[in-house]
């Protein structure tokens, strides 16, 4: 061994080394701290994990566009979609933690996928910082208007009377609507046949023929057919009712205590300095509590949310262990 090579391993080149990778560290973790402090300066990118147009596009106009004038720099959105937000959140949590690479995180990003998937690009417990919860909603239990059911109950006693031959119908094996009715079906003890589809327009037409018996479905995509009658709703999958259909009793009153909340949390990647953290938690809870703004996500068919950012991540931990426990019980094998 030469004499270079033992300097380099040498107990004091080591430290020296170990002194070097602390002091980058900190300059770096000093650099953030700095730049937070007069945050934002520049532009922000809001990533949409959906293609253009939909839901995100109108929560932009109605969240994001007031939250921009707030910040005084312009809020850009950009779709990158595809793998069920997977691209969207693996782009999101490589970025740089400095508050201007942020991320529109549904279900789907947050407790969904990581279920349901082996192996992810991203871990949103490890790689993403929730920020606020932006809105929520919760699906409904909805059937065939041909179906002699007008509550959760009688759905179950039909089933029960006749196990094995009711249906229902989801947007595929692991989708929220698949492990919502799962989670009503181990609540009730039934038997009822899944039916997978390719997204909830399938579904839809799939219900309103006859072809499934039963779906869960959210708000937005349901609202027009309930107003019609062309479909029923039996209850719903939240803790309390919900504003938007008041009447609709929730499965926990009619004693199926379960809860299958949507939501969309605006959260950036790891790291993100607490300062920033701070200031978009405060500015988007101030948009939200506008009431114009709070009508228009109500008209969109969601409940405006809001809290703090531990409400958040909290709200993520319990609902990614709900999911993987019911998929354990119910001998689901992830992918």
């Amino acid at each position: 061994m030469d004499i270079t090579a033992r300097a380099f391993r040498s107990p004091a080149t080591r430290s020296l080394r170990a002194l070097s990778i602390a002091a980058l560290a900190l300059a770096a973790s000093l650099a953030l701290d700095a730049a937070a402090q007069g945050y934002p300066t520049r532009p922000i990118t809001l990533v949409n994990p959906a293609s253009a147009g939909g839901s995100n596009e109108a929560l932009k106009s109605i969240v994001f566009d007031r939250l921009a004038v707030a910040l005084g720099v312009p809020i850009v959105m950009e779709s990158r979609s595809g793998a069920g937000g997977a691209i969207a959140a693996a782009y999101v949590a490589k970025a740089a933690p400095d508050g201007y690479t942020l991320l529109l995180a549904g279900g789907s990003i947050t407790t969904t996928l990581p279920a349901v998937k082996k192996e992810l690009p991203y871990d949103p417990l490890r790689d993403l910082t929730p920020v606020v919860m932006l809105i929520g909603t919760a699906p409904l239990l909805v059937v065939n208007k041909a179906l002699p059911a007008t509550t959760a109950t009688e759905f179950v006693d039909v089933a029960r009377s006749r196990p094995g031959t009711l249906n229902y119908g989801s947007y595929g094996s692991g989708s929220a609507t698949f492990l919502a009715f799962e989670l009503f079906k181990q609540a009730a003890g039934i038997d009822v046949l899944h039916i997978p589809y390719r997204g909830s327009a399938p579904l839809l037409i799939a219900l309103l023929a006859g072809e499934v018996d039963a779906a869960f479905e959210m708000p937005p995509t349901i609202k027009p057919h309930l107003a019609a009658g062309t479909l029923r709703a039996l209850g719903i999958a939240s803790t309390t009712r919900s504003r938007l259909f008041p009447d609709v009793p929730t499965l926990t009153e009619q004693g199926y205590p379960i809860a299958a909340g949507g939501y969309i949390i605006l959260a950036a990647p790891a790291g993100l300095p607490s300062p920033i953290a701070d200031r978009l938690n405060a500015e988007v809870n101030r948009v939200l509590a506008q009431p114009e703004v709070r009508q228009r996500i109500l008209e969109m068919g969601y409940e405006p949310a809001g809290g703090t950012s531990e409400q958040a991540a909290n709200w993520i931990r319990s609902d990614l262990e709900k999911w993987r426990r019911l998929l354990r019980e119910i001998g689901f094998q992830p992918e």
